[in-house]
């Protein structure tokens, strides 16, 4: 029932004439190249060939052929701590974030596909249509997240083999990864998923604190000052984080599980 209140709200926003055009990022220029010509006025300087222009002595501009289809790969990282929600569960988060960015590149007739990605192993949705949107909703609102880890290297070793694609990579980025090489080759946008609480921590209390990876348990006291020492170094790293995807020119935003996930992801892919 949830996954499909999902999917019918990414649809309303996606179908209708108000709302189609705001994930526009997912449009991409789709071109492929033809040919180098003499500029002519009124061509798009952006697509100038300097190298051509230089040993010819005049402007060169390349000319490509049209093609409006893109391919579209949708990375989910999974791990145990998507399994935290103060307002609603990260993980019910992503699934609102693969039924709207699926649905509009289903609308748009791109070639996607969706991955899951933990403990080295790996699970493919080929999204042709929104009943397979629907699945692969399904399937991470009943995954069994405890437990789960994520494997970087696996995301990273996939990513390699694939040809030039739009790709989103969701997780909630707690780990420290190098995403140049996957920058390299493709067109790549981070999506963080976070919940408030776990960011700005105000307990005050005595707690049992589980570790979802391996279900030991430990007592803390999360005080003013273990909370304040915690949010600095959270932040340091995010701002790490946030440095070496602008390095790398990937675009990047944070989504948290209070926020109207279609506004917030739009303005993250219109940045």
């Amino acid at each position: 029932m949830l996954a499909q209140e999902i999917l019918l709200r990414a649809k309303k926003h996606v179908f209708t004439n108000k709302s189609a055009g705001e994930l526009s990022k997912i449009r991409g220029e789709g071109l492929d190249f033809c040919e180098i010509r003499p500029y002519e006025a009124g061509d798009d300087i952006r697509k100038i060939n300097f190298s051509a222009s230089g040993k010819t002595g005049e402007l060169q501009t390349n000319i490509f052929n049209e093609n409006k289809q893109i391919n579209v790969v949708i990375c989910i990282a999974l791990s145990s701590s998507l399994h935290f929600g103060s307002q609603r569960l990260k993980s019910e988060a992503i699934a609102e974030i693969i039924a709207l960015i699926g649905c509009s590149s289903i609308k748009q007739q791109n070639q996607t596909q969706l991955v899951f990605f933990a403990d080295k192993t790996q699970s493919l949705f080929q999204l042709n249509n929104t009943g397979d949107a629907l699945r692969a909703i399904e399937a991470i609102l009943s995954w069994d997240l405890l437990k789960t880890k994520f494997d970087f290297q696996e995301l990273s070793h996939y990513l390699l083999q694939q040809k030039k694609s739009m790709a989103f990579i969701i997780g909630d980025f707690y780990h420290d990864h190098d995403y140049s090489l996957i920058a390299h080759k493709h067109q790549a946008n981070a999506i963080i998923v976070r919940d408030k609480l776990e960011e700005n921590p105000n307990f005050g209390a005595e707690l049992d604190l589980i570790n979802p990876e391996h279900g030991g348990c430990v007592k803390a006291n999360i005080g003013k000052k273990l909370a304040l020492k915690y949010q600095t170094k959270l932040h340091n790293q995010d701002n790490k984080l946030f440095s070496h995807f602008a390095k790398h020119r990937i675009n990047a935003g944070k989504l948290y599980t209070c926020d109207n996930a279609f506004i917030k992801l739009s303005q993250i892919l219109r940045s």
